[in-house]
């Protein structure tokens, strides 16, 4: 746009009749920084309201793990194993978003090892068979489908699977009174806040900012660009070239940031940092993990005490 200027510099020193009113400009101005800054609260907006929307995934979920070590009591062996899986399965849910709005298909990636359970994967394989479950559809279907991410209801996604068996376990201790009935409830509750928190995620990608405004924005922008320097040019050459490279460089700057953050869950630079929301529910699971919960099988504390001893002795 710069070299765009000093020739139009030139041209209008030549021929000073081709150029502009500036007020002409400063009225055009106005309406263009008016759909500037619509665009960019539009993004800001999604960017901000993903940002909240993963805080409270993280807490959540933080909050589930909590009450299944503290509060589900443990009877048998069988029991207890069924927590730990439990416990693994929040973990897992909250990678899983992070790969479905991603539209990163399949369970085969690193950071679900230890996690999924065998007959987990053997029951996705069976129902899935290779199909993509991330938001982000596999085929090209233009560059904004592809970039925003189109939900696809007649398939069940990944997380929406371990919901279900987050849920299943919560009713399975019910009917087995391993748990009081305030935090059963307390249990569903946060279920179904999860449940809501990924929908809002999927409001977010699956409504893009409309393709035809942000076509029209990008057109009138570079035409203003194009028009700007003819009215510049009758206050010198050395003026036109500098404000035109600052408006440019404002305007297509602003435009450009919020054309990066307007999908906040991908892998930009700019993007939230959803790795890091993951590993912070999981340095919860692995404290979970190390430690013995108050309502441990029976059968195990009298073990730990007796070996305990045994060292004591030693």
């Amino acid at each position: 746009m710069t070299g765009y200027a000093v020739g139009i510099g030139f041209l209008i020193q030549k021929y000073e009749y081709l150029a502009i009113q500036l007020s002409v400009m400063t009225m055009v101005s106005l309406v263009l920084s008016l759909l500037l800054v619509f665009r960019t609260n539009s993004a800001y907006d999604r960017y901000w309201e993903g940002r909240k929307i993963w805080q409270e995934i993280k807490v959540m979920s933080r909050s589930i793990i909590r009450s299944f070590w503290c509060c589900v009591m443990e009877k048998s062996t069988d029991d207890s194993a069924q927590k730990l899986q439990a416990l693994k399965n929040v973990a897992a849910f909250v990678i899983s978003i992070k790969h479905y709005l991603r539209g990163e298909d399949g369970i085969e990636h690193a950071d679900y090892d230890g996690l999924l359970s065998p007959e987990f994967r053997v029951a996705f394989a069976t129902q899935g068979a290779g199909f993509g479950y991330g938001a982000i559809p596999r085929t090209s279907v233009g560059s904004q489908q592809a970039r925003e991410g189109w939900e696809r209801p007649d398939e069940l996604s990944l997380p929406h699977m371990l919901l279900y068996e987050l849920q299943k376990f919560v009713e399975s201790i019910q009917d087995n009174h391993q748990i009081h009935l305030q935090y059963y409830a307390s249990l569903l509750a946060s279920i179904n806040t999860l449940s809501s928190l990924l929908g809002s995620c999927e409001r977010i990608l699956s409504t893009p900012i409309p393709m035809a405004y942000r076509i029209h924005l990008s057109h009138a922008l570079y035409m203003y660009l194009l028009v700007l320097p003819w009215a510049l040019a009758s206050m010198g050459l050395a003026k036109t070239v500098i404000l035109q490279f600052v408006v440019s460089f404002m305007m297509i700057g602003i435009d450009s940031i919020s054309r990066e953050i307007q999908n906040p869950f991908g892998y930009d630079a700019n993007d939230l940092p959803l790795d890091a929301y993951c590993d912070a529910v999981l340095a919860e699971l692995s404290y979970a993990l190390k430690h013995r919960s108050p309502k441990a099988l029976q059968r195990a504390e009298s073990t730990y005490s007796n070996s305990s001893g045994d060292k004591t002795s030693k």
